[in-house]
């Protein structure tokens, strides 16, 4: 299993959104964190490249690293898809 580790931006973003939204992002990544190995991440392009996306809740995605030494997974942003990219 893997650790969270959300970023300040990360945080930041999170506290933005309704609470409903916050707790099933929140779970999707506490999901993520257990199935690191097996699920298949979405590598970035362009400016974004080195990070992934993850589709937390509904339209909301996480940016996000997975550092395979630490066992960890980092956060960088929380947002909208229409604003993240």
């Amino acid at each position: 299993m893997y650790t969270l580790r959300l970023e300040r931006q990360a945080r930041k973003d999170l506290q933005r959104l309704d609470a409903t939204i916050q707790r099933q992002i929140f779970d999707k990544l506490e999901w993520l964190c257990e199935n690191c190995r097996s699920y298949k991440h979405k590598p970035l392009k362009g400016p974004l490249r080195g990070k992934y996306s993850y589709r937390a809740a509904g339209d909301y995605r996480a940016l996000y690293n997975v550092n395979k030494d630490t066992r960890e997974i980092v956060v960088y942003e929380i947002g909208h898809r229409s604003s993240i990219y």
